[in-house]
This record gives C-alpha cells, sequence and structure tokens, in this order.
C-alpha cells in the first residue's frame, strides 16, 4: 500500500469512527429523552435537548452530502454537481468573491446554468427548493430516528425547529456572504466573521471547510483549515482583498473563459476534461 493509499484508508476509518460516536451519541440522548418523565419539565428538557443536538447531528449530514454530492458528479444528482461547480468557479471565483445587488440563484431545474435568474418570484422558488432539500434530509435522516427511537413529541418539536433556523440560515449566512448587505445586523457579528474567512477557505481549496454553519465535523473528520498558505494568497488574495471589491450584480464572472464554458457544458450533459 502507497503513503497516499494509506493516509486515504486512514482518512475513511476516521470519518467512520468518529461518525459512528456521533450515532452512538444522538440514539443514547434519544434513549434517555424517552425515559424522561411526561410531565411539564421533562417535556421542556425534552425539547431544549431536540433544539441543541439537531446541529450537532446536522454537520456531519451536511460535510457528507457537501462533499460527495455537490462535489462529486452522482447519477440522479448531477444536476447539483453543475450547479454547485458553476457556483464556485462560473460565478464566484476567488478573484470575483462578492458581487451587488439581491440574490441572483442559479436555477435547478434545466440545463443552463450561465444565465442567474432575475426575477423575484423566480428566486424565491429556489429559495424555497434549497430550504425544502435541507427540511427533507432533516425529516428523513434527524426526525425520523429521533422520533422511532424517543417516541416523544417535544423532542422532534425542538429537532424540527432546530432544522428551520438552520435550513434558513444556510441560505441567508450564504447569501450575505458573496453579497454584502443582504443582512446587515447579521454580518457584524463575530460569529459571522469566522463563517466568511472559513468559506473563503473553502473556494480556495474546495477539499478543506466543508461544513458551512457549523465545523464540527470539519474537525471531527480532519478536513478543518483555518489558514491559507503563502503560495495560495499569493495566488488568490485575502479574503479581506476579496472582500473589498465588489464586481457585478450577480452576472457570471467569466462565462467566456475555456472553463467557463466547460462548467456550463457539465448542466447538458457532458463531463469536464482536464
Amino acid at each position: 500500500m502507497s503513503i497516499k493509499q494509506l493516509q486515504r484508508s486512514l482518512s475513511r476509518t476516521r470519518i467512520a469512527a468518529t461518525t459512528s460516536l456521533l450515532i452512538l451519541f444522538f440514539g443514547g440522548m434519544s434513549v434517555w429523552v424517552r425515559v424522561l418523565p411526561r410531565d411539564a419539565i421533562g417535556a421542556v428538557a425534552a425539547f431544549v435537548v431536540g433544539l441543541i443536538i439537531t446541529p450537532i447531528i446536522a454537520s456531519p449530514i451536511e460535510w457528507l452530502v457537501h462533499r460527495y454530492i455537490y462535489h462529486r458528479s452522482f447519477g440522479l444528482l448531477r444536476r447539483i454537481y453543475a450547479v454547485h461547480l458553476a457556483h464556485h468557479h462560473l460565478y464566484f471565483p476567488t478573484w470575483r468573491y462578492i458581487t451587488g445587488g439581491p440574490a441572483r440563484r442559479i436555477p435547478i431545474f434545466g440545463t443552463g446554468v450561465g444565465v442567474p435568474q432575475i426575477s423575484r418570484w423566480k428566486n424565491a422558488l429556489t429559495y424555497f427548493a434549497h430550504f425544502g432539500f435541507y427540511m427533507t434530509l432533516g425529516a428523513a435522516l434527524i426526525w425520523l430516528p429521533m422520533w422511532l427511537v424517543s417516541q416523544s413529541v417535544p423532542f422532534l418539536v425542538g429537532a424540527i425547529l432546530g432544522t428551520v433556523v438552520i435550513s434558513n440560515l444556510f441560505i441567508t449566512v450564504h447569501d450575505s456572504i458573496h453579497r454584502p448587505g443582504s443582512h446587515s445586523i447579521m454580518e457584524t457579528q463575530t460569529w459571522f466573521c469566522f463563517l466568511d474567512e472559513h468559506h473563503y477557505i473553502h473556494h480556495v481549496d474546495t477539499e478543506a471547510n466543508v461544513n458551512f454553519l457549523l465545523p464540527l465535523a470539519d474537525w471531527l473528520f480532519g478536513t478543518l483549515r483555518r489558514t491559507l498558505t503563502n503560495e495560495e494568497l499569493t495566488r488568490h488574495g485575502s479574503r479581506e482583498a476579496a472582500k473589498s471589491l465588489v464586481i457585478g450584480v450577480g452576472e457570471p464572472a467569466n462565462v467566456t473563459s475555456m472553463y467557463g464554458q466547460r462548467i456550463m457544458s457539465v448542466a447538458a450533459g457532458y463531463s469536464i476534461t482536464s
């Protein structure tokens, strides 16, 4: 076994081991909630626990979905890969990291990725499509097992509320990172600045900082990065520099480039060649 293969094997072992520990934690908390007294205090405790553990268990789910569906071409979900590829390299490469104006989302359905949506209602529909996708993942991977093990309505309600908050934050924080001024109060918060830097590093190195909101799985799985190398800073610049220049209002940044054309071809059913 080569060193590269050994490193990949060790990485997979780490991911499997830490994921198993998180599942055990999730299952253990669900069992504990099941034996809580069925009174007001027990109901409040179950609700709070459901609210708190939802982002914890959502972190590895987000990591796996982002890494293996958003950044890998995967069967029937290939369209998601194409849209996300366009987001990184066609709309928001590191040299054009932010734009002005309201969100102009890439159409989820259809084939083209080179023309963002301008219509308010189409952008709203795309927002709810993203929101619905995240909620569906939550229902299948968090709510259902939580309910089957705990049989606790307050626990389930806490998880549903937590998923609603997380799903909305995925979209609104992402909008604010790439379109400063979208949510001015939120953008002044310390946690937002941390996530802004965290996400910029992901745009430089898409194999790192796979989590977006809570980088717990990045830390556990070994993909967390806090700094860029001098070579990366020379090539891409710092986040501060990237955030200092507003270019355009959401149109493609490099649609005429060879790589831009190859990205658009993915959505039309072709593969990218090196």
